[in-house]
């Protein structure tokens, strides 16, 4: 018990608890070979080499007919750099005992380290021989030849391990695996519906088809191997992420939520569900929620980086650099070949004004991915930030070598094309490229922006109109050209289109609010206060809808105390609007809470002060605190102001009043 106890300390990394137990145990039987390796092995880990050389020769001493003992020893070798010592010992084991893998397992790992390849594959290949239904051997020699970048000679390799064990779920699958991890989707989605075929009860095989086949945007069969599997394990929580995982891609969002819900709630610790349901609560808009499911991915898989690169997504758009450095310095630990760790730090590292920082990262993604457009798009963004245009140009133009329809490259350009005061030659450069790939819906989407950037609306819709033929499910695409429709006064179009976002992203509730806006400003304020109303079930903080609410509240005879908690709502979001302002000392005032209204009428005033409403609200403010002077000034301003407003009529019979008073 002692023993095993050390050993376990060992395998998981305690090397100074492993060595206590060591010496306790030699300490009452100091001929206790296990004690003795597990001494050395402990030393070893612990860098204590001469110590462990020494311990190891100890156990050969005490056991010299046993294996294990050489091949302990052997192993220390290696890592003390003494390669023929180590050799000599494994072969001195494997004569020892020629029936065990063991010994020719070592030797084939002690060559390939010393990329001694032919000896490597030979002591593979004895190790086959030895145990010919063992997949590992063939693992391991496969291993040799793609360290060799021998493709062909590893994937024989794995088709006699398919062939020769078509027993065993790991030899069978070998091949499959090796095709995903060179990247070869095609061949790995042909492998593994042959082995789907071959092997109907394996799960995990047929997981991994349905797996490939939503790769490859296959809906119809993956759901059909998905719902092979539910059927006979309804409750299999990684089957209804892969069913979650097919209906969030075809846009049936609701559904997808629930399956994936049930599939975390039968599993609460699979992280990739956490994540995928996270996945789901962002197609629904619902952000907070989201976030929510990606960081309990990371607390259950901290070098799970998809979920980091979300975390990473949120931070950023809400501008938080702080969080968004401290993420992208995780995936740089977890992922260093990834993209996006050096996108993240340097995007935090720019907006925190350290260009140095930012421009070190962005280098070290070029020096990875030389031939990513990224980072060159990335550092051209960096010159311009620090007003070195030339050298963002050619930085963009880098980009576009690489790839020529780069959105992030091509907006680069743009944008220097407006501080440049040229929008017609940003226009052309983007037509230049839809001339070059008409299919492209984002640059069309892209063309659109520019044209409204330079004021040319109503040729921009139809650039819009374009972008959401080619791409039905854009959600950009119907809010932007719901934009344009609105300043072209067009609010029958952009109800319409403002509708069809909202059926996309149920959950977002900012697409309520911007409706609810377009609806009171049609004079339609019992619609305005529906769509405020769900913006709120799903955000209750949302300060727009909090403050519209309010107003609609206060100005049509709705609940004042409710009102006034929504007014404070959006006090607490805007602190700095006179719009929030007004609204929240509107609703202190029909509380008949003057003293408290005044100041906060006077600070939306003060902050727009050719606001004719805000004028009237202060005015009767005034009138309610006795102060007949200041409020005969206010209201005599707001009529004036605006004479044919409501407030124009409701101000002079205040006035009426106060004369009469």
């Amino acid at each position: 018990a002692q023993l095993n106890l050390g050993q376990l300390y060992l395998a998981g990394g305690k090397a100074a608890d492993a060595k206590n137990q060591a010496l306790t145990i030699l300490k009452s039987k100091p001929d206790d070979l296990g004690a003795q390796l597990l001494l050395a092995g402990s030393d070893a880990q612990l860098d204590n080499m001469q110590d462990a050389l020494r311990e190891a020769a100890y156990a050969v001493k005490m056991s010299p007919d046993n294996a294990e003992a050489y091949i302990n020893l052997a192993g220390i070798q290696q890592k003390a750099s003494t390669f023929q010592e180590a050799e000599a010992n494994l072969l001195k084991a494997q004569k020892l005992s020629p029936d065990s893998i063991t010994p020719a397992m070592a030797l084939g790992n002690l060559y390939a380290a010393e990329k001694q390849w032919e000896n490597a594959v030979n002591a593979f290949r004895t190790a086959i021989t030895i145990a010919p239904k063992n997949p590992g051997p063939r693992a391991s020699l496969a291993g040799v030849y793609m360290a060799q970048n021998k493709g062909d000679g590893a994937e024989q390799v794995l088709k006699e391990a398919k062939a020769e064990l078509s027993t065993d779920p790991v030899g069978y699958r070998m091949l499959g695996d090796y095709y995903l991890n060179q990247g070869d989707s095609a061949k790995a989605q042909a492998e593994f519906a042959s082995l789907a075929k071959e092997h109907p009860a394996d799960f995990n095989v047929k997981k991994s088809y349905a797996q490939l086949l939503i790769f490859s945007k296959q809906w119809d069969e993956a759901s059909q191997v998905t719902d092979e599997i539910l059927k006979r394990a309804p409750q299999d929580d990684a089957a209804l992420i892969l069913k979650g995982q097919i209906l969030l891609q075809t846009a049936k969002t609701d559904d997808a939520l629930q399956t994936l819900q049930q599939a975390v709630k039968k599993n609460p610790a699979n992280a990739f569900g956490h994540y995928q349901l996270g996945m789901a609560h962002l197609a629904k808009g619902s952000v907070n929620q989201a976030e929510g499911e990606w960081r309990a991915a990371t607390q259950i898989r901290p070098d799970m980086a998809d979920a980091w690169i979300a975390l990473g997504k949120v931070a950023s758009d809400r501008r938080d650099w702080s969080a968004l450095e401290q993420i992208g310095a995780q995936i740089k630990k977890i992922s260093p070949a990834s993209p996006g760790g050096y996108l993240f730090h340097a995007t935090a590292r720019m907006n925190q004004n350290d260009a140095a920082g930012a421009e070190a990262d962005l280098k070290q993604l070029i020096q990875i991915a030389p031939q990513n457009p990224l980072g060159y798009a990335k550092l051209g963004q960096l010159r311009a930030f620090t007003k070195r245009y030339p050298e963002a140009e050619a930085l963009y133009r880098e980009a576009l070598n690489r790839s020529q329809n780069f959105l992030d490259a091509i907006q680069g350009v743009v944008e220097l094309d407006f501080q440049r005061g040229k929008p017609a030659d940003a226009i052309q450069f983007v037509q230049e490229k839809i001339n070059a790939d008409s299919n492209d819906a984002a640059l069309y989407l892209l063309q659109g922006q520019v044209l409204v950037r330079a004021k040319q609306p109503a040729d921009a819709k139809g650039y819009f109109l374009k972008s959401l033929e080619l791409d039905k499910q854009n959600l950009s695409g119907f809010i932007l050209l719901a934009e344009v429709e609105q300043s072209l006064g067009d609010a029958p179009g952009a109800i319409g289109h403002y509708k069809q976002a909202i059926a996309m992203a149920p959950g977002n509730a900012g697409l309520y609010t911007t409706l609810g806006t377009l609806y009171e400003g049609q004079g339609n304020w019992q619609e305005a206060q529906t769509l405020y109303q769900r913006a709120l079930a799903l955000q209750p903080e949302e300060p727009l809808a909090a403050n519209n609410l309010a107003y609609i509240m206060l100005e049509h005879g709705g609940n004042v105390t409710v009102a006034l908690t929504l007014a404070e709502t959006a006090r607490r979001g805007f602190p700095n609007l006179p719009n929030s302002a007004d609204t929240l000392g509107w609703a202190y005032y029909q509380n008949a809470a003057y003293s408290l209204a005044a100041p906060l009428l006077e600070d939306a005033v003060k902050g727009a002060p050719a606001n004719a409403g805000y004028r009237y609200h202060l005015g009767m403010a005034y009138q309610k605190l006795n102060d007949v002077k200041k409020a005969r000034i206010e209201l005599e301003k707001s009529i004036r102001m605006a004479p044919q407003a409501p407030s124009a009529e409701k101000a002079s019979h205040a006035l009426s009043e106060l004369s009469g008073g």
